[in-house]
Protein backbone atom coordinates (compact mmCIF):
# COMPACT_ATOMS: atom_id res chain seq x y z
CA UNK A 1 0.00 0.00 0.00
CA UNK A 2 0.80 3.80 -0.69
CA UNK A 3 1.17 4.98 2.71
CA UNK A 4 2.43 8.70 1.45
CA UNK A 5 -0.63 8.63 -0.56
CA UNK A 6 -2.67 11.86 1.52
CA UNK A 7 -5.89 10.37 0.47
CA UNK A 8 -5.49 6.56 1.76
CA UNK A 9 -7.15 5.80 4.28
CA UNK A 10 -4.67 4.97 7.34
CA UNK A 11 -3.60 8.63 6.54
CA UNK A 12 -6.87 10.24 6.52
CA UNK A 13 -6.90 8.10 10.17
CA UNK A 14 -4.25 9.87 11.14
CA UNK A 15 -5.13 13.21 10.58
CA UNK A 16 -8.66 12.24 12.31
CA UNK A 17 -6.69 11.26 15.27
CA UNK A 18 -4.44 14.05 15.22
CA UNK A 19 -7.43 16.13 15.06
CA UNK A 20 -9.47 14.57 17.83
CA UNK A 21 -6.12 14.39 19.96
CA UNK A 22 -6.29 18.21 19.85
CA UNK A 23 -10.13 18.57 20.09
CA UNK A 24 -9.68 16.58 23.28
CA UNK A 25 -7.49 19.09 25.00
CA UNK A 26 -9.09 22.11 23.72
CA UNK A 27 -12.40 20.43 25.42
CA UNK A 28 -10.86 19.98 28.71
CA UNK A 29 -9.95 23.90 29.32
CA UNK A 30 -13.45 24.87 28.23
CA UNK A 31 -16.85 24.79 29.35
CA UNK A 32 -19.81 23.97 26.96
CA UNK A 33 -22.52 26.67 26.81
CA UNK A 34 -25.08 26.50 29.38
CA UNK A 35 -28.28 25.93 26.73
CA UNK A 36 -26.37 22.97 25.54
CA UNK A 37 -28.06 19.75 26.94
CA UNK A 38 -25.65 17.80 29.02
CA UNK A 39 -27.91 14.82 30.44
CA UNK A 40 -30.25 13.91 27.04
CA UNK A 41 -30.49 10.71 25.61
CA UNK A 42 -31.12 10.91 21.41
CA UNK A 43 -31.64 8.15 18.87
CA UNK A 44 -31.73 8.40 14.56
CA UNK A 45 -30.88 7.21 11.08
CA UNK A 46 -27.76 7.63 9.42
CA UNK A 47 -25.97 6.85 6.39
CA UNK A 48 -23.57 7.76 3.90
CA UNK A 49 -20.67 6.70 1.56
CA UNK A 50 -17.66 4.34 2.98
CA UNK A 51 -14.50 3.17 1.07
CA UNK A 52 -13.01 -0.64 1.59
CA UNK A 53 -9.39 -0.39 1.90
CA UNK A 54 -8.17 -4.29 1.88
CA UNK A 55 -4.67 -6.17 1.13
CA UNK A 56 -3.65 -9.97 0.49
CA UNK A 57 -0.74 -11.15 1.18
CA UNK A 58 0.75 -14.30 -0.57
CA UNK A 59 3.01 -15.10 2.64
CA UNK A 60 4.73 -18.28 0.91
CA UNK A 61 4.38 -17.21 -2.90
CA UNK A 62 1.93 -19.89 -3.98
CA UNK A 63 -0.24 -17.85 -6.45
CA UNK A 64 2.43 -15.45 -7.42
CA UNK A 65 4.99 -18.25 -7.64
CA UNK A 66 8.46 -17.63 -6.54
CA UNK A 67 7.48 -13.96 -5.03
CA UNK A 68 6.82 -14.65 -0.89
CA UNK A 69 5.68 -12.08 0.47
CA UNK A 70 3.66 -10.10 -2.83
CA UNK A 71 0.40 -8.36 -1.80
CA UNK A 72 -2.12 -7.00 -3.95
CA UNK A 73 -4.82 -4.24 -3.16
CA UNK A 74 -8.49 -4.42 -3.79
CA UNK A 75 -10.80 -1.76 -2.23
CA UNK A 76 -14.07 -0.33 -3.31
CA UNK A 77 -16.91 1.96 -2.23
CA UNK A 78 -20.29 1.87 -1.53
CA UNK A 79 -23.29 3.47 0.99
CA UNK A 80 -24.25 2.35 4.17
CA UNK A 81 -26.88 2.98 6.49
CA UNK A 82 -28.26 2.28 9.75
CA UNK A 83 -29.13 3.19 13.10
CA UNK A 84 -27.45 5.15 16.17
CA UNK A 85 -28.39 6.37 19.90
CA UNK A 86 -26.63 7.79 22.46
CA UNK A 87 -26.11 9.86 25.59
CA UNK A 88 -24.58 12.85 26.57
CA UNK A 89 -23.49 12.98 30.00
CA UNK A 90 -20.38 15.10 32.33
CA UNK A 91 -17.52 13.88 33.68
CA UNK A 92 -16.52 16.49 36.21
CA UNK A 93 -16.89 19.80 33.63
CA UNK A 94 -15.71 17.46 30.69
CA UNK A 95 -19.09 16.97 28.51
CA UNK A 96 -19.14 14.16 27.01
CA UNK A 97 -21.04 11.45 24.89
CA UNK A 98 -21.39 7.59 24.13
CA UNK A 99 -22.96 6.26 21.06
CA UNK A 100 -23.63 3.19 19.72
CA UNK A 101 -24.64 2.06 16.09
CA UNK A 102 -25.41 -0.42 13.86
CA UNK A 103 -24.68 -0.43 9.74
CA UNK A 104 -25.99 -2.58 6.81
CA UNK A 105 -24.69 -1.70 3.25
CA UNK A 106 -23.32 -2.57 -0.33
CA UNK A 107 -19.38 -2.96 0.71
CA UNK A 108 -17.40 -5.62 -1.12
CA UNK A 109 -14.60 -5.43 -2.90
CA UNK A 110 -12.36 -8.07 -5.60
CA UNK A 111 -9.61 -9.03 -7.46
CA UNK A 112 -8.68 -11.64 -9.80
CA UNK A 113 -5.10 -10.78 -9.81
CA UNK A 114 -3.90 -12.57 -6.40
CA UNK A 115 -1.56 -14.40 -9.56
CA UNK A 116 -0.71 -11.39 -11.59
CA UNK A 117 0.45 -14.27 -14.55
CA UNK A 118 -2.36 -16.04 -14.90
CA UNK A 119 -5.32 -14.25 -13.61
CA UNK A 120 -7.43 -17.78 -12.43
CA UNK A 121 -7.59 -16.51 -8.75
CA UNK A 122 -10.08 -14.27 -7.19
CA UNK A 123 -9.94 -12.79 -3.60
CA UNK A 124 -13.07 -11.22 -2.69
CA UNK A 125 -14.42 -9.47 0.45
CA UNK A 126 -17.67 -8.51 1.61
CA UNK A 127 -18.69 -6.61 4.80
CA UNK A 128 -21.82 -7.58 5.86
CA UNK A 129 -22.72 -5.45 8.67
CA UNK A 130 -20.96 -3.27 11.27
CA UNK A 131 -21.28 -2.06 14.69
CA UNK A 132 -19.55 0.32 16.68
CA UNK A 133 -19.58 1.68 20.31
CA UNK A 134 -17.93 4.77 20.91
CA UNK A 135 -17.37 7.58 23.57
CA UNK A 136 -15.60 10.93 23.14
CA UNK A 137 -15.65 14.69 23.94
CA UNK A 138 -17.57 17.61 22.62
CA UNK A 139 -17.19 21.16 22.31
CA UNK A 140 -19.67 24.15 21.33
CA UNK A 141 -18.22 26.45 18.70
CA UNK A 142 -20.89 28.76 18.17
CA UNK A 143 -24.08 27.28 16.48
CA UNK A 144 -21.99 23.94 15.60
CA UNK A 145 -21.20 21.27 18.11
CA UNK A 146 -17.81 19.68 17.65
CA UNK A 147 -17.35 16.09 19.10
CA UNK A 148 -14.52 13.32 18.38
CA UNK A 149 -15.15 9.08 19.31
CA UNK A 150 -12.56 6.09 19.89
CA UNK A 151 -14.10 2.94 20.67
CA UNK A 152 -14.43 -0.75 19.77
CA UNK A 153 -15.67 -1.52 16.27
CA UNK A 154 -17.49 -5.04 15.17
CA UNK A 155 -17.92 -6.38 11.64
CA UNK A 156 -19.34 -9.39 9.73
CA UNK A 157 -16.88 -9.96 7.09
CA UNK A 158 -17.01 -13.07 4.27
CA UNK A 159 -13.41 -13.40 2.52
CA UNK A 160 -12.52 -15.99 0.02
CA UNK A 161 -10.07 -16.70 -2.74
CA UNK A 162 -11.16 -18.87 -5.78
CA UNK A 163 -8.97 -20.66 -8.03
CA UNK A 164 -10.21 -21.76 -11.51
CA UNK A 165 -7.80 -24.01 -13.09
CA UNK A 166 -8.53 -25.73 -16.54
CA UNK A 167 -6.35 -27.55 -19.49
CA UNK A 168 -7.16 -28.35 -23.01
CA UNK A 169 -8.45 -31.25 -22.41
CA UNK A 170 -10.61 -30.18 -18.79
CA UNK A 171 -13.27 -27.41 -19.22
CA UNK A 172 -12.68 -24.67 -16.49
CA UNK A 173 -13.95 -25.73 -12.87
CA UNK A 174 -12.92 -24.33 -8.90
CA UNK A 175 -10.06 -25.93 -7.38
CA UNK A 176 -11.95 -26.66 -3.91
CA UNK A 177 -8.20 -27.49 -2.62
CA UNK A 178 -7.04 -24.14 -3.82
CA UNK A 179 -9.37 -22.47 -2.37
CA UNK A 180 -11.20 -20.51 0.58
CA UNK A 181 -14.33 -19.48 1.75
CA UNK A 182 -15.24 -18.38 5.99
CA UNK A 183 -17.67 -16.04 7.42
CA UNK A 184 -16.32 -14.55 10.38
CA UNK A 185 -17.07 -11.46 13.06
CA UNK A 186 -13.63 -9.46 13.65
CA UNK A 187 -13.05 -6.75 16.38
CA UNK A 188 -11.59 -3.86 15.75
CA UNK A 189 -11.10 -0.29 16.38
CA UNK A 190 -12.81 2.93 15.70
CA UNK A 191 -11.72 6.65 15.47
CA UNK A 192 -13.93 9.65 14.07
CA UNK A 193 -14.68 13.54 14.14
CA UNK A 194 -18.15 15.22 13.26
CA UNK A 195 -20.35 18.23 13.98
CA UNK A 196 -23.49 18.48 14.67
CA UNK A 197 -26.40 21.47 14.49
CA UNK A 198 -30.00 22.17 15.90
CA UNK A 199 -32.32 21.63 13.38
CA UNK A 200 -35.26 22.21 15.22
CA UNK A 201 -36.63 22.01 17.75
CA UNK A 202 -35.80 17.96 19.28
CA UNK A 203 -33.92 17.77 15.93
CA UNK A 204 -30.21 17.64 15.22
CA UNK A 205 -28.37 16.98 12.25
CA UNK A 206 -24.85 15.51 11.92
CA UNK A 207 -22.20 15.08 9.39
CA UNK A 208 -19.52 12.84 10.55
CA UNK A 209 -16.18 10.67 9.65
CA UNK A 210 -15.01 7.49 11.18
CA UNK A 211 -12.26 5.10 10.38
CA UNK A 212 -12.07 1.33 11.10
CA UNK A 213 -9.23 -0.89 11.58
CA UNK A 214 -9.74 -4.87 11.73
CA UNK A 215 -6.13 -5.76 11.52
CA UNK A 216 -4.76 -9.28 9.61
CA UNK A 217 -6.66 -12.72 9.38
CA UNK A 218 -4.88 -15.61 8.35
CA UNK A 219 -6.49 -18.10 5.70
CA UNK A 220 -5.11 -21.07 4.02
CA UNK A 221 -5.24 -23.37 0.14
CA UNK A 222 -3.49 -25.97 -0.61
CA UNK A 223 -5.47 -27.85 2.20
CA UNK A 224 -4.47 -30.91 1.05
CA UNK A 225 -0.63 -30.40 1.40
CA UNK A 226 -0.52 -31.84 -2.19
CA UNK A 227 1.38 -28.83 -3.49
CA UNK A 228 5.06 -26.67 -2.56
CA UNK A 229 4.02 -23.30 -1.18
CA UNK A 230 5.83 -21.54 -3.57
CA UNK A 231 9.43 -23.03 -5.30
CA UNK A 232 11.48 -25.11 -3.16
CA UNK A 233 8.97 -24.58 -0.23
CA UNK A 234 7.56 -27.54 2.16
CA UNK A 235 4.30 -29.49 0.83
CA UNK A 236 1.44 -28.07 3.89
CA UNK A 237 -1.07 -25.87 3.52
CA UNK A 238 -0.50 -22.25 2.47
CA UNK A 239 -1.06 -19.00 4.37
CA UNK A 240 -2.76 -15.66 3.01
CA UNK A 241 -2.83 -12.79 5.35
CA UNK A 242 -5.43 -10.28 4.97
CA UNK A 243 -5.91 -7.07 6.09
CA UNK A 244 -8.82 -5.11 6.13
CA UNK A 245 -9.83 -1.12 6.81
CA UNK A 246 -12.35 1.19 6.28
CA UNK A 247 -13.31 5.36 5.94
CA UNK A 248 -16.75 6.44 6.10
CA UNK A 249 -18.33 9.74 5.62
CA UNK A 250 -21.94 9.66 6.76
CA UNK A 251 -24.81 12.17 7.58
CA UNK A 252 -27.32 11.58 10.22
CA UNK A 253 -30.44 13.10 12.05
CA UNK A 254 -31.31 12.36 15.74
CA UNK A 255 -34.12 12.96 18.18
CA UNK A 256 -33.38 14.07 21.36
CA UNK A 257 -36.01 12.61 23.83
CA UNK A 258 -37.01 15.63 26.35
CA UNK A 259 -35.75 18.17 24.12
Amino acid sequence: MNFNNPHHPRQIARRILTTAVLLAAITTTAHAQADRDTQTMYAGLVGGSSWMDNQIEDVDGFAHWGVPGSTLDYNDSGLVYGVLAGRKFKLGDLPLRFEVDGMLGDLSARSNRVDPEGLDETVETEIRWLATARIGPEHVIGPVLAFASFGVALAGIDRSVTDIDSSATVAPHVDLDDSFSDHTTEVGWVAGLGVETRWQRAWDVRLEGLYMEFGKSTHYVNHSGGNRCGPGGPQRPCPYEIDHALGMVRLGLTYRFGG
